[in-house]
């Protein structure tokens, strides 16, 4: 599944970050690797299933936070998560960098999902029409 940058995203990320964490820069105090000066090494910056699950808290701060909040059932604070990670993302990376894109676009599937599990529970809708991470994408494994 891909999913794309929605321009209405342009305007979104920026208000999330001052609602969840005043500005940009209280968001790089609690993550450090979120910083433009931060150095990576190697592919750290690159994101898959297996960095999340991995113990190093530093990189990937965001969507770990983003990932806490799926599995505690606050799907749509977890979906605004996401979509700050994406933003973020999408402004620092290398787009010329096949990686980067095929993080960018994990993400992106979190966003979505995400956002109809959010609307599931708002609807109250049953069992049968809650939304599946194979719909978007992801495996079990993955959220």
């Amino acid at each position: 599944m891909q999913c794309e940058w929605r321009r209405s995203y342009d305007r979104l990320v920026p208000m999330l970050i001052k609602e969840h964490f005043g500005d940009p820069g209280a968001l790089t105090r609690q993550f450090p690797s979120m910083k433009s000066t931060f150095l990576w090494k190697g592919d750290d910056f690159i994101l898959t299933a297996q960095a999340l699950a991995s113990a190093d808290a530093s990189m990937h701060g965001l969507e770990r936070l983003a990932m806490e909040q799926h599995r505690a059932g606050a799907w749509q604070l977890a979906g605004e998560y996401w979509l700050i990670a994406a933003g973020w993302r999408r402004k620092m990376m290398d787009d010329t960098n096949e990686r980067h894109e095929e993080a960018l676009q994990f993400v992106l599937r979190h966003v979505e999902y995400n956002r109809a599990l959010a609307e599931w529970k708002k609807k109250k809708l049953g069992r049968n029409a809650m939304p599946y991470p194979e719909l978007f994408g992801l495996s079990d494994t993955e959220c």
